[in-house]
This record gives C-alpha cells, sequence and structure tokens, in this order.
C-alpha cells in the first residue's frame, strides 16, 4: 500500500445533519434517543432512550466556549476529542 492508497479522515467522514429547529447546534435528534453530531468529522453519538441530557454530556462533542464568545470571529462548532485536539490544541 503506497501513501496515495491510504485513506485520509475526509474519506470517513459523515455528512452533517441538519440541526433540530429551536435546539442547540449539534443536536440532530431527539426521539427516541438523543444524537450528537461533531461539525469536525461528522461523527454522531447516539445517547439511550429518555436521557437528553446525559447523552449530551457523554457525547463529548462540545464547544469551545472561550472561542464560541469572541467579539470578532466566533466559533461556534461542536466538536468531538479527536477533532478538538487537532482544531483547537485541547482534549
Amino acid at each position: 500500500m503506497t501513501d496515495a492508497d491510504t485513506p485520509t479522515l475526509d474519506q470517513f467522514a459523515f455528512p452533517l445533519l441538519p440541526d433540530l429547529p429551536g435546539k442547540v447546534h449539534g443536536i440532530v435528534q431527539l426521539e427516541p434517543f438523543v444524537r450528537v453530531q461533531c461539525d469536525g468529522c461528522g461523527f454522531i453519538y447516539d445517547g439511550e432512550p429518555g436521557r437528553i441530557a446525559l447523552g449530551i454530556i457523554l457525547s463529548g462533542i462540545r464547544f469551545n466556549h472561550r472561542l464560541c464568545q469572541h467579539p470578532k470571529n466566533p466559533d461556534r462548532r461542536r466538536l468531538c476529542r479527536s477533532c478538538r485536539a487537532t482544531e483547537w490544541g485541547q482534549q
């Protein structure tokens, strides 16, 4: 296998689903269970039925609150742990 044959992360990325109307960005489903999606790679976390808040917390897909509040160039993406390390240099 050569470098040209090696798959890249982009080839495995999931398409981004639309946010649920009236919900926080990255929440793509609430019933029968919560689904939270990463803006970087498109990974989707599926929570347990009836445990919406717990699913959002346990997903590990988070906002960077410092960059989200930036007055000139806010970054409102919700990223998984791997994408946070790559994009923001944090876990």
